[in-house]
């Protein structure tokens, strides 16, 4: 039987916000109040093409975890960038990075004519002066759960990122934040919520049209904290609509791909 929760044996360099920044504020994305700067060091900007964004999550100094479905036209990595520290959108500042991208890659289950499984990409930055991400209060990663980690049914996490306002509403806005409740998988998979199409990689958090994510916050990150250290515990992938009664969001679930993110972060590059 797995352990709902790690036991905080060693001091985590991962998973902290400015010292500043530790509380959570009580909207939400959709209409909700904006986060201060150095509250989600971790949150990645990503811009793809000339219109395309989607948010993503800094789990070490190279890497960015994020939603496979925003790269699912196989975008060349020249169109991409990446903005880390960023509070409000597309503006940049001297808290801010901006990095190239040197690959993305996806899960050998993903497939592009069903994105909404296996919905989850690793992004390596390209260097610069050879090296990555330097750590500042306003830049730094979140820490990646164990395999074993289950926060328990109807337990508070975050949600950040600079989606629409609303579901018919345009354009993007300064970093917004929301604390939402894990929703018991039965209860997600009822008929009237999403059925079977909600599989065991999937999570759900908010209902009733208490606090959801919006278009443009895909790829971003359901953090839950213990003792104070976040952990990305989800993946903001897919819904229906936005901030709809009975139609929460739902996230990939990252434990069950821990093993593989590990082994693509971890491995040796390919000898020349």
């Amino acid at each position: 039987m797995s352990r709902s929760l790690p036991i905080p044996a060693k001091k985590h360099v991962c998973g902290k916000r400015h010292e500043k920044r530790s509380s959570i504020a009580k909207g939400r994305i959709m209409g909700g109040n904006s986060a201060l700067p150095g509250t989600h060091p971790w949150m990645a900007a990503i811009y793809i093409g000339e219109s395309d964004f989607c948010a993503g999550t800094l789990v070490s100094s190279c890497w960015i975890v994020s939603a496979a479905h925003c790269f699912f036209r196989n975008p060349l990595k020249s169109q991409l960038r990446v903005v880390l520290g960023q509070q409000r959108f597309n503006v940049t500042g001297p808290n801010t990075r901006t990095f190239g991208v040197q690959e993305y890659i996806f899960p050998k289950q993903f497939s592009v004519f069903n994105p909404t499984l296996h919905d989850i990409v690793l992004i390596k930055l390209a260097k610069q002066d050879g090296r990555c991400v330097r750590r500042t209060p306003f830049i730094r990663p979140i820490c990646l759960p164990d395999k074993s980690m289950a926060f328990p049914d109807h337990s508070c996490c975050t949600i950040s990122g600079w989606g629409h306002m609303s579901e018919k509403a345009e354009g993007y806005s300064s970093l917004q934040e929301v604390g939402v409740r894990l929703i018991p998988h039965d209860a997600c998979r009822k008929p009237n919520v999403y059925g079977n199409h909600v599989t065991a990689d999937m999570i759900c958090a908010g209902l009733n049209g208490c606090a959801d994510a919006c278009q443009g916050d895909s790829g971003g990150p359901l953090a839950c904290a213990h003792h104070d250290v976040s952990f990305l515990y989800g993946i903001i992938s897919w819904g229906e609509g936005c901030g709809r009664s009975e139609k929460p969001g739902v996230y990939t679930k990252v434990t069950n791909y821990i093993d593989w993110i590990n082994s693509v972060i971890t491995r040796k590059p390919k000898a020349l």
